[in-house]
């Protein structure tokens, strides 16, 4: 069976477990699902290096207080000890910080797959809050400096 397949399977499941009707990779290799009306969890098919790739976007990053945004987002990716074993990055392009991950293909387990994914959810959530919060916390400092 080709990677393309094999994903398409893992989403048919996935969306039957969702109680979706459809989910399947697009023309680009890609799919999109929408969690909580917030969370835009993206899957694209990497099919070079066989593997799944799974990324959210957290938020842009502000003008003000980024140097301190970086900071606190890179002693996060240390070891990924404040990810839960995921990466944070920017997509440099529109200034957004991403929280991704990646399986490699083929599956062993469609089970432990769909339970990592939830924990990717729930770890994007944590981030979006924080991120948030991060933000904010950067705003108010720039104002008390100005």
């Amino acid at each position: 069976m080709d990677l393309r397949a094999e994903v398409n399977q893992i989403l048919a499941r996935l969306a039957k477990s969702l109680r979706l009707e459809d989910l399947s990779l697009d023309n680009n290799r890609h799919c999109m699902l929408m969690f909580d009306d917030k969370i835009v969890l993206n899957l694209e098919l990497d099919e070079k290096y066989g593997q799944l790739l799974v990324y959210a976007y957290l938020g842009e990053v502000p003008l003000v207080g980024r140097e301190n945004i970086f900071e606190r987002l890179l002693e996060t990716n240390f070891f990924w000890n404040g990810s839960n074993g995921l990466t944070i990055a920017i997509d440099k392009q529109s200034q957004t910080i991403v929280i991704m991950t990646r399986f490699q293909l083929p599956l062993q387990n469609a089970m432990a797959f769909e339970e990592n994914l939830a924990d990717f959810v729930d770890t994007t959530e944590f981030w979006m809050h924080k991120f948030a919060t991060m933000v904010q916390e950067a705003e108010e400092i720039s104002l008390a400096d100005d």
